[in-house]
């Protein structure tokens, strides 16, 4: 984009220059006209005085009407090539005495202003005799020499010439200057784009590496407690079997010590509930997935959800998805139940939860969606108005048995099994939430291929 300041820093060196060049023309033609001034005012000076010195001469030849001696003083003037003419008068106006180089002199002094045309320097010097004027000296005089004349005009077009030059040269420079600035920031432009385009692509590399180690984790995670709560499902097993067998064996003996056996049972059967939740994190727990609306369903358990949640929650329901997905119903609804359980404790003082489903048409995958590809997909959306989390406790929140919940209150099953469950029906669980904002939990599950729209 444009720099005023650097337009600036080329604009104010290219101004004074012009400046300077128009103030050197200036100069010197008000130099030229001052000196031809000085020059003149010079020359009327010296004739001035050459024409009182011949004033003074003349005095005696026109009282006695000597035109001899009045011409031969005249003459003596010649030798001043700058002298046109010379006229003397006497008292009565009458021309007593000439030398001309522009031809014949009036013979009446009331006539001399004919020669006015011709542009010479004329200064008149009375005759007098103790002042009293008996007569007029006229000098006519060139001002100003042709080659005087000549070397000034030269001297003022060189200047005009070079004003001229340092303008042209000026303008030609503003505009390889202004060529030059305008390519320097094209390519600080692209440079910026270039640079910000890196910084983008180094963020989403960032984004995916990160994902990739977390989808990394999680996969050694479940494939670990897959393996464990599929071994550990099997002692239960056994456990469970041996005690059915023992109850049998003892019969009627066995009503003394019946509790403690369904107390052991119930043990086991909580046990086995845990497996299971962990082979639903390792995606390892089979499924019954029919086609179903993930609107529909929430619709039917909104009551369960508001029983579940308090009256200090306020429930809101925007269910806008008209698709069906594929998914088993009942792990569907243990996992929108236990999020809005999540939620209510989130926000012990009250709050509002927001269940939203929507259609959402050839979505494209996000960053950290692995093996999530682009289609149509329903999203439901949890969003509770609760304390939040940060980054770390974000990012910790589906690893199994992580809670913030004080001790006994909470498995960190919850999330984890959601988590795996979405998977294992090939959609996409992500969290997004932050200190004092909230957290919402976006599930995506692909539209149902069978799905024709109702």
């Amino acid at each position: 984009m444009n720099n005023p300041h650097s337009a600036a820093q080329w604009r104010i060196p290219v101004l004074l220059a012009l400046i300077a060049a128009a103030f050197l023309i200036f100069s010197g033609v008000a130099i030229a006209l001052y000196e031809e001034n000085i020059y003149r005012t010079q020359q009327v000076k010296d004739f001035t005085e050459q024409a009182s010195i011949l004033a003074a001469n003349e005095t005696a030849a026109v009282i006695f009407d000597d035109r001899k001696s009045a011409q031969e003083y005249v003459d003596a003037m010649k030798v001043n090539p700058e002298l046109q003419a010379v006229g003397v008068y006497n008292q009565a106006g009458k021309l007593t005495a000439q030398t001309s180089r522009v031809g014949a002199l009036p013979d009446n002094l009331s006539d001399v202003s004919q020669l006015s045309k011709l542009g010479l320097l004329a200064i008149s010097v009375p005759i007098a005799q103790k002042n009293v004027k008996i007569g007029t000296v006229y000098v006519w005089a060139t001002a100003e020499t042709v080659q005087r004349r000549i070397a000034r005009y030269l001297g003022i077009g060189l200047l005009v010439v070079m004003g001229a030059l340092v303008m042209v040269v000026l303008s030609v420079s503003q505009r390889a200057l202004a060529r030059a600035n305008t390519e320097l920031k094209l390519r600080a432009d692209n440079l910026a784009q270039l640079n910000a385009q890196l910084q983008r692509e180094m963020e989403e590399r960032h984004k995916t590496e990160e994902a990739l180690r977390q989808s990394q984790k999680m996969e050694a995670i479940g494939q670990l407690s897959g393996g464990i709560a599929h071994d550990f499902n099997n002692l239960l097993m056994i456990a469970m079997g041996n005690l059915q067998l023992l109850q049998r064996r003892l019969g009627e003996d066995a009503k003394p010590l019946a509790r403690y056996i369904e107390s052991a049972e119930e043990g086991l059967r909580r046990a086995a509930g845990l497996t299971q939740r962990l082979l639903a994190f390792a995606r390892r727990q089979p499924l019954t997935p029919k086609a179903v609306s993930l609107s529909a369903l929430i619709a039917g358990m909104s009551e369960l959800i508001r029983q579940s949640v308090g009256a200090h929650v306020e429930t809101a329901l925007a269910l806008d998805a008209k698709w069906l997905v594929l998914c088993d119903v009942n792990q569907m609804e243990n996992v929108i139940l236990n999020l809005a359980i999540n939620a209510r404790d989130a926000m012990p003082s009250g709050g509002r939860l927001a269940i939203e489903t929507r259609d959402i048409a050839q979505m494209t995958p996000p960053l950290d969606g692995d093996g999530f590809a682009t289609g149509d997909y329903v999203e439901l959306r949890v969003r509770d108005d609760g304390a939040g989390m940060d980054e770390e406790t974000r990012r910790q929140a589906i690893d199994p048995f992580f809670t913030t919940k004080p001790l006994g209150q909470g498995t960190g099953l919850g999330l984890s099994t959601a988590f795996g469950f979405v998977r294992q029906s090939g959609g996409y669980l992500g969290i997004e939430s932050a200190p004092g904002s909230g957290t919402i939990i976006t599930i995506l599950l692909p539209r149902a291929i069978n799905d024709e729209g109702q």
